[in-house]
């Protein structure tokens, strides 16, 4: 009976070892969110909502590849239990280059976007704090 408690402690333990760091990851970027909405608040609407958009973007980009990247565990670890370290081999590779191309994709589409930031820079370079912040 003894030994059933020590291995739901050892596995709370284990558990626990997954979970905060998860957890951690998710507060920080809720946290960054909410750092550019009060950075930006005070800038002006439009900046707001640019950054707000480019935040949803990403949103969706991010729960693409964790929606990957779960069913991929799934799928790993049945075959993990079977003992086929082949077929988990893989999937992981399929998993890796699948989420290669969709990032990749993804890059290509907003790659406009990433050209078009050096005027967004000059811009709001007019602006105090960002004049700080290019003179660090």
């Amino acid at each position: 009976m003894k030994d059933n408690g020590k291995r739901k402690d050892e596995f709370y333990g284990r558990l626990s070892g997954l979970v905060f760091p998860i957890a951690f990851q998710q507060f920080m970027l809720s946290l960054v969110g909410a750092s550019d909405a009060v950075m930006l608040g005070s800038l002006s609407q439009d900046a707001l909502s640019a950054v707000s958009l480019a935040g949803q973007v990403m949103f969706v980009f991010n729960l693409f590849l964790a929606a990957l990247t779960i069913g991929a565990s799934m799928f790993a670890a049945q075959y993990w239990g079977k003992k086929d370290k082949d077929t988990v081999e893989r999937i992981l590779a399929f998993v890796l280059r699948f989420s290669l191309i969709i990032s990749a994709v993804y890059f290509v589409l907003n790659l406009d976007e990433i050209i078009k930031l050096p005027a967004v820079y000059r811009h709001y370079k007019k602006y105090i704090w960002v004049k700080d912040l290019t003179t660090l």
